[in-house]
């Protein structure tokens, strides 16, 4: 999957003006992500992405533990945007994430508990 396919994607699932925002959205939820992941599993995930979007999958760093709560603050102070849109970004890339890396991400999704799946739930499934 090309970039500009991704940010599509995440655009018209987040419901966002424009591809820069998606592309915005993406790479901070994507970082987020990597922080919480095992580096074997961001590594996966990284090397099933093209490198514009590879690049923003941190991959060395241990994993941290944090909650869905933690989850969305950090991507608040990453991408300066309020909860609600931190939300529908992250519903939307993980969606999007899947659809790129398909098995990848559903590996890497084992790690995150049961309280994140509203969290990752695609916006199509909360409506």
């Amino acid at each position: 999957m090309e970039p500009s396919e991704f940010y599509t994607m995440v655009r018209q699932q987040a419901d966002l003006e424009s591809n820069d925002e998606a592309e915005t959205a993406a790479k901070a939820v994507l970082e987020t992500l990597s922080e919480r992941l095992a580096p074997g599993e961001a590594e996966e995930i990284a090397g099933e992405l093209p490198n514009e979007l590879a690049g923003t999958v941190g991959t060395e760093d241990a994993s941290e533990e944090f909650g869905p709560e933690e989850f969305i603050a950090r991507l608040e102070k990453r991408a300066g945007v309020d909860e609600e849109f931190a939300t529908r970004a992250t519903r939307a890339t993980t969606h999007a994430l899947e659809e790129a890396v398909g098995e990848a991400f559903v590996d890497a999704r084992e790690q995150f508990p049961a309280e994140y799946d509203e969290l990752f739930a695609s916006a199509a499934d909360t409506q």
